[in-house]
């Protein structure tokens, strides 16, 4: 059995995702986990695909033959799923560095982020933009979550940090 990480980016429009599903189907691929958004008009998805030895050439081929879009398949051997222990909501005035502070701190105290959710919306009341972001972490048993703790809420005067300490089942 044959694992595929495949990053797909290209032009956004109605019927893509089906099209991809339609060639994964047909290749004998199974569709086994996915992130996929629209951005900007953009279509952008990381899918992991699972098939046997016999079809993988004949589906990375197809793959590679869909239309308009700019693919990276990569080879991945399944790994045991990280569990997923701790979330971290930020919300805050939109402004250049957010994502690169929080990933630092988060980086200098060993945590993995699993997965990042983030947008920007309009702030009714203020006419300014609105950042949120939803993090899935998973902390490393050394680390100190009261430590941890402090040094996000110490982050900024302007963001408001919710960390779930936790564990989620």
């Amino acid at each position: 059995m044959k694992h595929f990480v495949i990053t797909l980016v290209g032009p956004d429009r109605a019927g893509l995702v089906d099209q991809i599903s339609h060639t994964v189907f047909n290749h004998h691929g199974s569709w086994q986990a996915s992130r996929l958004s629209q951005l900007a008009g953009q279509f952008a998805g990381i899918i992991h695909i699972s098939v046997s030895d016999t079809y993988a050439n004949a589906l990375v081929h197809a793959l590679r033959a869909l239309d308009g879009l700019q693919l990276l398949i990569t080879d991945a051997t399944p790994a045991s799923p990280s569990p997923i222990t701790h979330t971290l909501s930020v919300t805050g005035n939109d402004r250049r560095g957010i994502v690169q502070a929080l990933s630092q701190l988060l980086a200098a105290h060993g945590v993995t982020i699993n997965k990042l959710n983030t947008q920007t919306q309009s702030a009714a009341n203020t006419g300014g933009q609105i950042f949120t972001a939803d993090f899935y972490l998973t902390v490393p048993p050394a680390a100190d979550i009261n430590v941890l703790h402090e040094a996000l809420e110490t982050l900024s005067d302007d963001l408001i940090v919710d960390f779930d300490s936790n564990f989620i089942q």
